[in-house]
């Protein structure tokens, strides 16, 4: 009769050096992307992860969630106080789901302008307006997972559904559309 290939329980030496080597290479790449793993923390301390994904009503990506938010503070300096805003009246709230939230803001209202920022920028993957858009994440936006594995992500365009430029609207001698 065999006897089943139980792990031992106690700690080898193989398993020790294997964990010291992932401790080594945790250490060692936190030092060589110091920046990497300063905005990773002021993302996490900024409270835009939680924020994210309780308006985006699904878990969010930390590497993406850090991206926008480096994004966002570049493209709107008033950001993060706006987001702190957004953040405090949430949590003094205490909705259940983002429906509750919407329901409870004015459209004119400057948390529910913040609200639209956050979530706009995870469906389309881009932030900031006009020239000055900025692609964050193309083929991961949002707006791609009702159809995730059914059908497949365009990889043509500069952003989310864009074939070009906008249309110039052509005006005649006298000043009128064309």
């Amino acid at each position: 009769m065999s006897q089943p290939n139980n792990p031992p329980r106690s700690l080898s030496r193989r398993r020790l050096l294997q964990g010291m080597a992932a401790l080594s290479l945790t250490a060692a790449c936190a030092s060589l992307f110091p920046a990497q793993m300063a905005a990773a923390q002021q993302s996490e301390k900024s409270g835009f992860s939680v924020v994210s994904a309780f308006l985006a009503s699904r878990a969010t990506s930390p590497i993406l969630s850090q991206r926008y938010y480096a994004a966002l503070n570049r493209h709107y300096p008033d950001f993060p106080a706006r987001l702190a805003a957004l953040a405090a009246y949430l949590d003094g709230q205490k909705f259940a789901h983002v429906d509750d939230f919407l329901q409870a803001v004015n459209e004119d209202d400057p948390l529910r302008h913040t609200a639209t920022l956050i979530v706009g920028a995870w469906y389309t993957g881009v932030v900031g307006e006009g020239a000055d858009i900025e692609l964050i994440a193309y083929a991961d936006a949002m707006m791609y997972l009702p159809t995730k594995g059914i059908l497949i992500v365009p990889s043509y365009g500069i952003g989310p559904d864009s074939w070009g430029n906008q249309p110039v609207e052509r005006l005649t001698e006298q000043g009128r559309e064309a």
